[in-house]
């Protein structure tokens, strides 16, 4: 089956679903060119007995190549799990010996996804300020949706978009560290080293199932068409493949991660636990917003394992702020752990009994920690065990807050200028849409690029659709009458 745009889409896209029909190669983000994603990769695909791709033997396969360059980003939450498989206690950082394992395995290079981490959450927390000053300055017109709900979880993302499209707006616009990390590589560091982004193959290990699929959606692509991230492995994918090659995994030498992506603060680190997302973002949110650093760095009300943890942080008065307030304003904050729970937070927001300004949700108990892809374990404290050893490694780094770090401050001097830019909305954030987008077929050929659209710009914190192409509206309904389309619709600044 075929999408509007003539892309390969998978047989289950948007079965059951229903909405407005919008043409996805009409809707253009933000300063953002569109153009369908295209493979990066054209070799045959690698398919299981029961007929799935086989990602962990194509990445192998194109190590054995060699003539593209194959590239590892780490999850935080995988380091505090590997060591499970080869006889550690549940929570022990094996971070060098991870990055050895891989390095032994024939990546040409091994980046930090905390790092990626860091990107996100600098483009969240300047979302989460606009989306406040609109909330302190409702007299101005730019009404932006509160609360802000965090979507680097594609689990919950998919929840969004299938059981609560009305909650779409709501959805921060920022990709995933994954996904970010991944365009930050093919579209920046690949030019530092003279190759393009299809010449780029990138492998996230992640303790996630779902972010192959994440990966797949349509609209997670470079600019000149080539998939952003191409093959997802787990933390047990990694691990089986260590027991394979007979490597003594313990006792590895510790290699360190590839300066690109590889100097992350603490607030990349916690990233991997329910609360994470939260306290990390909360911090740079406060600073961009009051000029200060968040008085406790350590927000100990939205950590633990607990099903719902609500908490306010007061911004102090500054008139020549961001916020320009003359009064502290409130920011009420809540982080649901797991989807059951998520779902007794929306149903609070919708009947008006709770209010929030923004709010975390993490589909897997205890967050990242406890996603699909780690290791079994029968230890009933294995999440309490890997969330302290997520805090033990932020503990062990020297830089705390994201807005400090060394590669932060020299992507956006050197790429994207500051956060919220034409750049970084181009590059750094995506769409949503009502029953999910269509998903990419990576083991099609390539197919050819469409033509260059021309940017869309629009004032930030208006959600709207953007279509270009038709000379009207009605001409462009007119084309996607019968095309299968979906509802698009984009968080504030997503434009």
């Amino acid at each position: 089956m075929l999408t509007t745009s003539g892309f390969p889409a998978t047989a289950s896209h948007r079965s059951g679903c229903s909405g407005l029909s919008v043409h996805p190669r009409l809707v253009a983000r933000r300063g953002v060119l569109v153009r369908a994603a295209a493979a990066s990769v054209a070799s045959p695909p690698f398919l299981t007995q029961k007929g799935a791709v086989d990602h962990v033997q194509w990445v192998l396969h194109e190590i054995d190549k060699g003539d593209k360059v194959v590239i590892a980003q780490t999850a935080p939450a995988v380091r505090v799990a590997l060591g499970e498989e080869f006889g550690l206690e549940p929570g022990t950082p094996t971070t060098g010996q991870m990055v050895s394992a891989l390095k032994k395995l024939g990546f040409d290079y091994v980046f930090d996804t905390q790092a990626g981490a860091d990107l996100t959450i600098m483009e969240e927390a300047e979302e989460l300020v606009q989306r406040l000053y609109s909330r302190v300055h409702p007299e101005e017109g730019h009404p932006a949706p509160l609360p802000m709900f965090t979507s680097c979880c594609p689990a919950w993302v998919e929840t969004v978009e299938r059981r609560h499209p009305d909650m779409i707006p709501h959805l921060s616009s920022a990709k995933s560290p994954i996904a970010i990390g991944a365009a930050a590589v093919k579209q920046y560091f690949a030019q530092k080293i003279g190759r393009t982004p299809r010449e780029i193959v990138m492998v996230p290990v992640t303790p996630c199932l779902k972010k192959q699929a994440e990966a797949d959606r349509m609209m997670m692509h470079t600019m000149d068409g080539a998939r952003e991230v191409d093959h997802n492995w787990t933390t047990k994918d990694l691990a089986a493949l260590i027991k394979e090659r007979g490597w003594d995994y313990v006792n590895l030498p510790v290699e360190e991660f590839d300066a690109f992506l590889g100097i992350a603060t603490g607030a990349g680190a916690i990233f991997g636990s329910t609360g994470g997302v939260m306290e990390a973002v909360l911090r740079t949110a406060y600073y961009f917003a009051s000029g200060e650093h968040l008085p406790r760095l350590h927000l100990t009300e939205v950590r633990g394992l607990e099903g719902i943890k609500e908490a306010t942080v007061t911004v102090p008065a500054n008139p020549l702020g961001r916020l320009r307030n003359a009064e502290p304003v409130e920011v009420r904050v809540a982080v649901a752990n797991g989807l059951g729970n998520a779902k007794k937070v929306l149903d609070g927001i919708k009947k008006g009994s709770s209010e929030y300004d923004f709010v975390e949700v993490m589909a897997c108990p205890g967050g990242c920690i406890g996603g699909g892809g780690q290791p079994r374990s029968k230890d009933k404290e294995v999440l309490h065990k890997r969330q302290q050893g997520i805090y033990s490694v932020e503990e062990r780094l020297a830089i705390r807050r994201s807005y400090e770090s060394p590669v932060m401050q020299a992507l956006y001097n050197e790429w994207l200028g500051q956060p919220g830019s034409h750049e970084a909305h181009t590059h750094l954030h995506t769409y949503f849409e009502v029953c999910g987008p269509a998903s990419f077929d990576i083991t099609a050929p390539p197919p050819p690029l469409e033509r260059q659209a021309p940017a869309c710009e629009l004032p930030n914190l208006v959600g709207k659709v953007c279509l270009v192409g038709p000379e009207s509206e009605a001409d462009y309904l007119g084309e996607a009458s019968d095309a299968e389309g979906a509802g698009v619709q984009h968080g504030a600044g997503s434009q």
